[in-house]
């Protein structure tokens, strides 16, 4: 014992002596708070700060690289001068000097990563966020990316100073293990790791997040899960095996190799037992691969719905979700105006249906292809109940774990009486495209929830704990990482890391209001109330808006503050008009043209910058066709619909929208022709 301590208080001086020891913990910090000042005078006002700590990865990159060299030449150094020949017992020494200085090795990560992790914490003081657990999985991200992997370079620079001794190929030999292994290898190869989906075993070989712009999701939180822990500890202990095994030619007795023997193999086996953990439990909305399976499958399946399976309706859903060990919904749904033995549903296809029964809790016939359920039914009467279970597992598309959940108002999360899929293929879209799924009828909603992460629905709360009121355009259920403020008549959920909503709001709100009223008074919407509850999220980055009859889900994927004029404020006019005027409602190129027309007329009423660039490319852009004479013709529109004052742009624009949800003959020569009506006053 005394040894071990003469060991550790020996390097403990080296390492403090050292410039390149000490000076890559001032160069970390001096980096971080750069990152802070940086922050603070950032000239386009940037406030994702979930994302923040992602901005260290290059850092830590360098810093791990560093270490594995100082290391090294710490151990060769010794050997080298033969400091190994002074003590007896050349593998027990070895031994003790190793873990001396591994011991003081974490010592200094501890203090000093946990220094860097309050600064952080402060950091978000200072800027309002207000304390949740975005504070506690911020040091939870800190430890995986931050100091496991330097933890990790303390093995691997120990172990080249072993195999190599004092050689300039350990140099080249540590470049390779830093670029194959490292979290350099994301950002170098990341094309080739995109295209590795989190259950892929050649995941393994990044330890670093896929991209450190991109490392918080609203409502998701950090990536960062038990089989991110579970990679870096087992490269850890593959790590230590390594320089566990290398120590045989050290092993003079039977006694010494008996002991590398089994601590070899006591380490390989607590390898082999993490090893299939770490391919379960990611966070797939964070993969891109698996995203992009999702948008193969909805661009290679086509669900057919007969029609007359849909011969019914539903009055209303009592809908369980139990959070607690994995995700599993159970949901009475009341069926009235039934007609036929066999009725069609739509559900996410990742969603496992368990079983079906009937009010009598007789089991009833299904098959579950894809996004549609048939259901067989002897009975012959007109109205029913029926109670579905199922799992709702994770996708990269709907993120569902008892963490984090997301489960949009038009999206079918409980059985759905609809003839399409809830996604869609898109070719100009990076993953599918949601189809709404939203009942236009009022139907009466009752929800439990039943979990550890805090939630949200924009059903009334009752005194028991659960949820209930009759809404028309759907529900919806959010857990995980957000926060729930009330601005005076508005109940607004955010995500965790916004700082100062309060603040902000009042500009914001002046916005949507303007946009709401007139597009009230200019497509004659009837019964578009405005919904004092606002959920501002948006875990996939989308740009949306979804209306239900009590609240509205704004999905505004912002770096930027809310009253940003040049990063919030600009888009609110496409979202705001999407959700209105198309709910429901398949794309098509008029209908595109329309929006870029539109939106750009918002954005010159309210003095807003364009999103866009000149109004010709722009038209191109939304159609996005390469038939020549159809790129002549928007041409000859944008130049006519230019020469419109603005009140006639207005009665031009709300007379096309007509037009188009008609289902008249939507030729571009017709909406040429309706601009020049319009122009000559005829309308």
């Amino acid at each position: 014992m005394t040894l071990c301590f003469r060991l550790s208080w020996f390097y403990a001086k080296q390492m403090v002596k050292s410039v390149l020891y000490i000076g890559t913990y001032i160069f970390m910090a001096t980096m971080l708070i750069s990152r802070f000042i940086i922050r603070q005078h950032d000239p386009f006002g940037m406030t994702d700060y979930g994302n923040f700590v992602g901005e260290m990865t290059l850092i830590i990159q360098a810093a791990m690289l560093l270490f594995m060299v100082f290391f090294y030449k710490l151990f060769s150094d010794e050997y080298r001068f033969g400091a190994n020949l002074l003590f007896a017992g050349s593998l027990r020494i070895t031994a003790l000097k190793i873990a001396a200085l591994f011991a003081n090795h974490l010592l200094f990560l501890a203090l000093l990563t946990g220094l860097q992790a309050a600064l952080v914490w402060q950091f978000y003081r200072a800027w309002g966020i207000p304390f949740s657990s975005l504070y506690t999985e911020t040091v939870s991200y800190i430890a995986a990316y931050w100091l496991l992997p330097l933890v990790f370079a303390f093995f691997l620079g120990i172990f080249t100073a072993l195999l190599f001794g004092k050689n300039r190929l350990s140099f080249a030999w540590m470049m390779v293990v830093w670029l194959a292994i490292g979290p350099m290898n994301t950002e170098l190869f990341s094309r080739y790791f995109h295209h590795i989906s989190f259950s892929d075993i050649h995941s393994l070989f990044y330890i670093g997040p896929l991209n450190m712009d991109d490392v918080f999701r609203d409502v998701i939180g950090y990536n960062v899960s038990l089989s991110t822990y579970m990679k870096m500890l087992f490269w850890i202990i593959a790590s230590m095996m390594a320089v566990w095994a290398i120590l045989w030619k050290t092993a003079r007795t039977t006694k010494e190799k008996a002991a590398i023997i089994m601590g070899a193999t006591l380490l390989l086996a607590g390898d082999a037992w993490l090893f299939p953990h770490i391919f379960t439990g990611s966070k797939l909305v964070f993969s891109y691969a698996d995203l992009n399976q999702e948008n193969v499958y909805y661009q290679t399946h086509y669900p057919t719905i007969k029609p007359s399976t849909l011969h019914y309706s539903i009055e209303r859903y009592d809908i369980q979700l139990d959070a607690k060990s994995g995700v599993n919904a159970k949901v009475k749904v009341t069926l009235r105006q039934i007609r036929g033995n066999t009725l069609s549903f739509v559900l996410y296809h990742h969603f496992a249906l368990k079983q079906v029964t009937d009010q009598t809790r007789k089991r009833l016939p299904f098959i579950q292809q894809g996004d549609v359920i048939t259901v067989k039914r002897s009975s012959i009467r007109p109205a029913d109940e029926w109670t579905f279970e199922y799992k709702m597992n994770d996708s990269a598309q709907v993120p569902v774990s008892p963490h984090y959940l997301f489960l949009p108002n038009d999206f079918s999360w409980v059985p759905t009486r609809a003839d399409h899929a809830p996604f869609a293929f898109a070719s100009d879209h990076s993953g599918p495209v949601s189809v709404s799924m939203q009942p236009s009828q009022p139907i009466r909603y009752t929800l439990s929830f039943h979990g550890t992460a805090p939630f949200y629905t924009n059903l009334p709360s009752r005194s028991d704990g659960t949820y209930e009121g009759a809404v028309s355009g759907g529900i919806t259920a959010v857990a995980g990482m957000f926060l729930k403020e009330k601005i005076g008549p508005w109940e607004i959920v955010h995500p965790a890391d916004w700082p100062g909503v309060a603040d902000v709001w009042p500009a914001f709100e002046r916005y949507l209001r303007r946009i709401h009223n007139e597009m009230v008074q200019m497509f004659d919407l009837k019964d578009a109330e405005l919904p004092t509850k606002i959920v501002l999220l948006a875990p996939h980055g989308e740009q949306r808006s979804v209306y239900s009859s009590d609240h509205l889900l704004l999905q505004i994927d912002t770096p930027y503050s809310l009253r940003s004029q040049e990063g919030t404020l600009m888009y609110l006019p496409e979202i705001i008009t999407e959700g209105l005027l198309w709910s429901g409602k398949h794309s098509s190129k008029q209908k595109e043209a329309f929006q870029a027309l539109l939106t750009r007329w918002f954005q010159q009423q309210l003095g807003l910058p364009y999103s866009g660039g000149d109004l010709t490319f722009d038209l191109a852009l939304s159609v996005d066709s390469s038939d020549g004479k159809t790129q002549q013709v928007l041409r000859q529109m944008s130049g006519e619909y230019e020469r419109l004052s603005d009140e006639k742009k207005r009665q031009f624009l709300a007379l096309w929208y007509k037009q188009i949800r008609e289902g008249a003959d939507g030729s571009w020569e017709k909406t040429v022709q309706l601009i020049r009506i319009v122009q000559e006053g005829q309308k």
